[in-house]
Order: structure tokens, then sequence, then C-alpha cells
């Protein structure tokens, strides 16, 4: 079994992971990012996507869903620290379906290149990552 590392998953209003894991997948700017302990010290941005993590135990957590953020890690511990962010067990797929159709619209009406645009891709982005993560075959 691999060398366990704290974890901690917050957001401003809440912290919604404090366990030991053993490997965490998440969602950086370049790709997904590998941490496991003994991992190099690192702090980057994350992007809208899905943070995988396997418990210390094993077992493989709720996937959460985050917003975009940052990953800080230590010798210590790994802190995720995003923007917003929700269990995939909590995702309600309609609403996130008409999120996903309301930021395709705005992408569309957008300016290339303009700041609209980029949050809308980063809206479109959530959506789809809140969608896969919130259908149990996404799970």
């Amino acid at each position: 079994m691999a060398t366990p590392y704290n974890l901690v998953v917050v957001t401003p209003e809440k912290e919604l992971l404090s366990e030991q894991a053993v490997i965490t997948i998440a969602p950086g700017a370049d790709g997904e990012l590998g941490i496991m302990a003994g991992h190099a010290a690192l702090l980057t941005e994350l992007v809208p996507g899905e943070v995988k993590t396997t418990l210390a135990d094993g077992r493989t957590t709720s996937h959460i869903v985050i917003s975009g953020g940052f990953m800080e890690v230590t010798a210590e511990r790994t802190t995720i620290l995003a923007d917003s962010a929700e269990r995939a067990d909590e995702i309600d797929i309609t609403r996130a379906e008409a999120d996903l159709a309301h930021a395709r619209a705005l992408l569309a009406d957008a300016t290339a290149g303009s700041p609209e645009a980029a949050k809308a891709l980063q809206e479109v982005q959530l959506s789809e990552a809140r969608i896969r993560a919130g259908k149990p075959a996404g799970r």
C-alpha cells in the first residue's frame, strides 16, 4: 500500500474533505496532476474539473468537482483551495445541463479573446465536469 498523506479540500464557505489519502488527481492548467506522498513541493493553479482521491483505506471518495482554485503540496499535506466545489453525489444533473446550455450561449455571443469569452469558457468547462461527475457512469 502506498504511503498516506494529509489531504484537505476547502472553499471559502466550507471544508469538503480532510482525510488521509494515497493519491489525488486534480485538474491543472496544463493537464491532470497526480499527487502521492513524497511529491515535490508545489503551488499550482487548478482549472474547472474533477478532483479524484483514493483514501488511505483504499476506497475512493465521492469525486469533487471544483470551479478552479489552487493546490499547495508540502511535506506535511496537500491543500486544495477551491473557488467553489461540490461532491459528485450532490450534483443536480438537470441544473448542470441547463447551466451548460446557458454557458454555451454566452460563449457563442462573446467576442473571441475577450474576458467574457474566457469566463464563458470556464463556465462551459465547469458545467461539463459537473455533468460527467454527476452521472452514475462518471463515477
